[in-house]
């Protein structure tokens, strides 16, 4: 293990950095495509500056509706799974920093050169080094990247709903009020 540790940091280093960054292109592209369903239905629905009603635009963007953009929210949290999966493998570095500490401290105790003890030194600091550099860039990446983009869709779609409930609200209260108005009294 004392032999290979550092090599087997780097390489899962490497590889959930490419998976990081591969999975946020993927959220950043879901990000794309519900703030376009979101603007266009947005469009549909407004509220009109003369009396406050409700009204409806030509819709020629039909196609989208709030199952769509349901849909395309579905999506984009199967992808924020990738994200927490690969988000929870990042503290497994320092421990596999680590295991090549303690793997090369045991290498030093069956040495009994100087010159062994010093190699064994060197794959005990060398592991940690490397599997606190990983761990900390990686951290990074996820806190500036993915993170983000998740967080802004989450936003997005909190905002959108919340337009939605108002606009059938509004609604609501206008039929309630005609039906009102429309009873003899």
């Amino acid at each position: 293990i004392a032999d290979h540790i550092n090599t087997l940091i780097i390489v899962a280093g490497i590889a959930l950095f490419v998976l990081i960054v591969l999975n946020a292109q993927k959220l950043s592209n879901h990000k794309s495509r519900i703030m376009e369903a979101v603007q266009r239905r947005n469009k549909k629905y407004m509220l009109s500056p003369a009396d406050g009603s409700v009204q409806e635009d030509n819709d020629e963007d039909a196609a989208i509706t709030p199952d769509t953009i349901r849909s395309y929210e579905t999506a984009f949290n199967k992808d924020c799974s990738m994200h927490d999966v690969y988000a929870q493998i990042i503290p497994i570095f320092p421990l596999l920093g680590i295991l090549g500490t303690v793997a090369g401290l045991m290498l030093e105790t069956q040495s009994g050169d100087i010159s062994g003890i010093v190699s064994s030194l060197n794959v005990a600091m060398s592991s940690t080094l490397v599997a606190l550099v990983f761990s900390i860039l990686l951290k990074g990446l996820d806190a500036v990247y993915p993170s983000r983009i998740i967080d802004e869709v989450e936003v997005m779609i909190d905002d959108y709903g919340k337009k939605i409930d108002m606009a059938e609200m509004i609604q609501r209260l206008q039929e309630q009020s005609k039906q009102v108005g429309t009873q003899p009294p």
